[in-house]
């Protein structure tokens, strides 16, 4: 026969008896978490870095009455130039970027820290700061010199096992509380899942930087990623190679030929970007750049920002062989800068493309840098660049491009006549 509990008549709903006491902790822990776990997943997901992350949620923990006055946030990253990034958080000043060398973890500092412990051993762990406690790691010893009394980090796991850290500090004599340590622990998942969320949208930017350029990398996180996808502006061209790269780099190992690239590369690029302008290709000792004519002044200014870039470029390939001993092969290249209109754009096969500049005018930027050997010059010029530059130049001569019905006036610098 089928059992049916029935309830004691005159008694109320049968609930577990607390202490009064516990229960208003209890309570009182429950709301702060909520509050926190409400921030995080409304207005906190929609902000645009992890350091603006990191800064409110910091804030957000003080005001909520965790006696919080340093915090570490430690994460990993994948670029190309750093292997980390940290961030410092002080209730003084706020946030502050810290950016990891490639080989972090194999420096002393990294090893001796609590951050590698919290990291390895994938576990929250705490140290009070007090006068007589023997410390593991230097760094809690400076932190209790500067005046913290306590001392709590946790791994900061990501969704496919990544373990990151993050750390709090105080230096309220009393340290934390129970209450404090929990809501440490109870948040960390809300916390890192928002905080994966801002990473992984820097490292997409990241990459399509590297790999595509700045604005190519954010007109396809923009949506232009169907093939075909063109549009036609108007830009300052250039076109670097290097001279007799195909003896050198027959005449080298494999390894050598990639530093001396990079040693081009950096001589070459890096005045590109400083004057606001976008390797589009790199075409193995070939370098394909463009200045756009969206900049303040117009064609004008976007010419002059390509010729000070050459002009850099030039002077750091020269100063660079300087440095270099007699052994070291010593680079020279060929400058082209042209103006004109190109499709700017998605070509290429199914889910293969690539965002790049074509054209017309790029062929013809092409066939001017070809000249650079034959004439042995540096630098050479189109007329419609040199017009637009606006500066006076040495007329070299007129001269026939392939495909093109007349010939050609085409200028250098003076100091080369």
């Amino acid at each position: 026969m089928e059992s049916v509990f029935r309830r004691p008549q005159g008694c109320g709903p049968i609930a577990p008896q607390y202490d009064n006491h516990e229960f208003v902790r209890a309570s009182a822990l429950m709301d702060r978490l909520q509050q926190l776990f409400r921030w995080l997943t409304s207005r906190a997901r929609f902000l645009g870095t992890n350091t603006e992350l990191f800064e409110q949620f910091c804030s957000k923990v003080n005001a909520l009455g965790v006696p919080l006055d340093r915090s570490w946030l430690h994460i990993r990253t994948l670029h190309p130039q750093y292997g980390g990034l940290s961030r410092l958080w002080l209730r003084e000043t706020g946030v502050e970027e810290r950016y990891l060398e490639h080989d972090f973890e194999s420096k002393s500092i990294y090893l001796t820290s609590p951050i590698r412990f919290a990291v390895e051993e994938r576990k929250v762990s705490r140290w009070q700061l007090g006068a007589h406690e023997r410390l593991p790691f230097p760094f809690l010893d400076e932190l209790r010199a500067a005046g913290y009394s306590d001392y709590v980090v946790a791994p900061l796991f990501y969704s496919d096992g990544t373990p990151n850290a993050l750390s709090w500090a105080t230096r309220l004599a009393s340290g934390f509380s129970d209450e404090d340590l929990q809501l440490f622990d109870d948040i960390l998942p809300a916390f890192s899942a928002i905080a994966e969320i801002k990473s992984l949208r820097r490292f997409a930017t990241n990459m399509l930087h590297t790999y595509a350029g700045r604005e190519p990398g954010e007109l396809i996180l923009k949506g232009q990623i169907r093939r075909g996808d063109i549009r036609t502006i108007t830009a300052a061209l250039m076109l670097v190679d290097l001279r007799d790269f195909t003896l050198i780099s027959d005449a080298l190992a494999p390894t050598n030929v990639i530093k001396m690239l990079n040693r081009y590369f950096d001589s070459v690029m890096f005045p590109i970007h400083r004057h606001g302008g976008e390797v589009m290709e790199i075409m193995g000792d070939g370098i394909l750049a463009i200045f756009n004519d969206g900049v303040e002044g117009g064609p004008t200014t976007a010419c002059r920002n390509a010729f000070e870039a050459a002009m850099e470029g030039i002077g750091a390939l020269a100063q660079s062989n300087g440095i270099e001993s007699d052994e070291v092969i010593h680079l020279v290249a060929g400058f082209a800068l042209h103006h004109g209109a190109v499709a700017y754009g998605n070509i290429g096969f199914g889910d293969r493309l690539d965002f790049t500049v074509i054209g017309r005018e790029v062929n013809v930027t092409s066939r001017i840098e070809k000249l650079c050997r034959e004439l042995d010059r540096q630098l050479i010029m189109s007329g419609e660049f040199v017009n637009l530059l606006q500066q006076p130049m040495h007329e070299i001569g007129h001269f026939a491009l392939r495909g093109i019905p007349e010939n050609q006036p085409l200028f250098g610098l003076p100091a080369e006549t």
